[in-house]
Parts: C-alpha cells; sequence; structure tokens
C-alpha cells in the first residue's frame, strides 16, 4: 500500500504489484521514494515515502546455510541492501517446536470442525466453540492493531535522547573497527547505522513515546546483531561481512577470485594460450582454495565476461 505526497498529492493509496526484478527497482518504490502510476490518463511519478514489507523464497526452495544468503534470494544487491532488517526462515527439526506447531494446527482445525458441525449438530454447544475458538483467536484484534499502527505513525514523531545517540554512535564505532585490518571484512557499513536509528524511533513510537531512550536502542541493536548474524556472516570465515548482501560477494570469496585470475595469468603465460581448468584448479588447491568453490568462481567469472572460454574446459583473462 502506497502513501504518495508532493506536486501530485492525492487521498489515494495504491496497492502496487510489481515483480521482484530488475523493473521493480526502475520503479524507485525502494531506491527513490518514488512510484510511476498511469490513471485517467494522467501519467505522473509521484514521491512517497513508505514502509516496505516483502517475503521472497530462496531460489532453490530452501535455504543452504553454508552458503550466503544473498546469492540464494533473485534479487540484485543494490536492492537487498536497502532493507533495514533481513531475516531468514528455515525449516530445521525440532522436536518441541514441531510438537508445538501440530497441536496448534490440529485444535484450529477442531475449532473450524466444530464451528461447521453446530449447523447440522445441535448438541455441540456455543460455550464448546468460544473454548476451542481460543487457540486462534489473537490476543490483539487486527481492526484494534491496524489503529494503533496508524495512530502511532501519524501521531506520534520521536526523537534520539543524548544516552541513545551515544549508543548507536559507539556500537558502530566499535563494530567498524574490527575491520580496520586490511586483512579483514568491513562488518557494517553507514547504512546500517541509518538503519539503526529508524528501528530506534520505530521503538519508541511503537511505545508512543516521544523520546528514543537507551532502552529502545538496546533493543533495537540486538535485533540487528541477530539479523547480521543471520545474512551478513561470510561462512567462509565466520565474520560479519557487508559486502554479503550490499555486493553479493564477500571479502574472502573477492581475494579467492584474485588469486584465480593470477593463476589463470600465469598459465596462459607459460603455455602461450588459454589454461586448462584442471591446472587451474589444481594450481589453486596448492593456494588453500576449495576445488568446488574454486570452479565455481570460475564459472562466475567467465558469466560475468572477466574471463574467456575459446574452448570447453579453457579459460584466459581477456
Amino acid at each position: 500500500m502506497v502513501p504518495n505526497e508532493g506536486q501530485y498529492f492525492t487521498g489515494y493509496v495504491y496497492d502496487m504489484t510489481i515483480e521482484p526484478t530488475h523493473s521493480f527497482i526502475s520503479q524507485g518504490l525502494v531506491l527513490h521514494n518514488t512510484i510511476s502510476v498511469a490513471k485517467a490518463g494522467v501519467m505522473a511519478t509521484l514521491k512517497s515515502r513508505c514502509a516496505l514489507l516483502a517475503a521472497a523464497n530462496p531460489k532453490m526452495g530452501r535455504f543452504d546455510k553454508y552458503e550466503p544468503v544473498a546469492p540464494q534470494i533473485n534479487l540484485t544487491p543494490a536492492l537487498m541492501s536497502r532493507f533495514d532488517l533481513i531475516f531468514v526462515l528455515t525449516d530445521d527439526p525440532n522436536t518441541d517446536r514441531d510438537t508445538h506447531i501440530a497441536g496448534h494446527i490440529i485444535r484450529s482445525n477442531y475449532a473450524g470442525e466444530l464451528s461447521t458441525q453446530r449447523t447440522i449438530n445441535t448438541s455441540i454447544t456455543l460455550a464448546e466453540i468460544e473454548n476451542a475458538m481460543t487457540v486462534i483467536k489473537p490476543e490483539i484484534e487486527p481492526e484494534m492493531l491496524r489503529k494503533y499502527v496508524a495512530y502511532a505513525r501519524k501521531k506520534v514523531f520521536p526523537t534520539l535522547t543524548e544516552e541513545a545517540k551515544e549508543r548507536f554512535q559507539s556500537y558502530y564505532v566499535d563494530l567498524r573497527g574490527h575491520g580496520q585490518d586490511s586483512n579483514k571484512p568491513v562488518p557494517v557499513t553507514a547504512r546500517q547505522l541509518e538503519a539503526l536509528i529508524r528501528l530506534g524511533e520505530a521503538s519508541a513510537r511503537l511505545r508512543l513515546k516521544s523520546d528514543v531512550t537507551i532502552e529502545d536502542a538496546n533493543r533495537v541493536i540486538r535485533i540487528l546483531e541477530s539479523c547480521l548474524k543471520k545474512v551478513g556472516v561470510d561462512p567462509e570465515t565466520g565474520q560479519l561481512d557487508a559486502d554479503v548482501i550490499a555486493v553479493g560477494i564477500s571479502k574472502s570469496t573477492r581475494d579467492n577470485i584474485k588469486i584465480l585470475i593470477d593463476i589463470i595469468r600465469e598459465i596462459s603465460a607459460d603455455r602461450q594460450g588459454p589454461a586448462p581448468l584442471d591446472l587451474v584448479l589444481e594450481r589453486a588447491a596448492e593456494k588453500g582454495i576449495d576445488e568446488h568453490k574454486a570452479e565455481e568462481n570460475i564459472i562466475r567469472m567467465w558469466r560475468e565476461g572477466t574471463l574467456i572460454q575459446p574452448r570447453d574446459g579453457f579459460f584466459k583473462v581477456p
């Protein structure tokens, strides 16, 4: 649901459905806070500021926890990096959780069965149905929750307290400090700091408070850390790496790609021709690069045009 403002402001809220491809980015909703509409012969680009909640399935159906998240989602890094929080939902077997979920599903179905049977079976009382319905009745009614959120967004505009400012700043600087070594990846960028500020304001707004307190700051830092540990970690090194999402390639992968390019150049120079893949993989293994990863990176570079394949199984740097 996209509200609009500016020169072409209207009272309408547009419900936009856009394919999550490059056209999604070119529409501007995510990257430039604009949306293009064509209604009743009028074509306009409207300024829009709105929260965006997106859901996506991994390309292969399930997430591989040993691979970076970004390549498993069919969205460009430019779009992925615009989201303040990214959560990965995995279906891992867990006896306690599975028992709870199964019980909830069964009780929910039972409540529906009672409600349906009452139309033909008068022995089922309303009290029985209401008792069964408690399992699916939300703690807060959806209509009340919508009104609460609408009121908070329209009436509450929190500001950062000095304690919250200092907490955000110290957390950001300390985390960035872990990447000062040239051999280590940059853990976070200024985009994560901006996300912390927005999330802190949202936390205060949720409580209908005009100040973002130190409690709000600590709360959103915990949430962001949980998110980063899921999607912002290089699986090969176990370290936070902002480029996993922002660029789609971790620092360790970039380093391996540089080594592979040097190997291909050396072999090509020695042989006065393209380098055979098996020899490249052999040299890469000597330098500690996994054979599967090396071949995967070579194919990626070939598809991107970084490498040329004059004939099957032979590569060279243009």
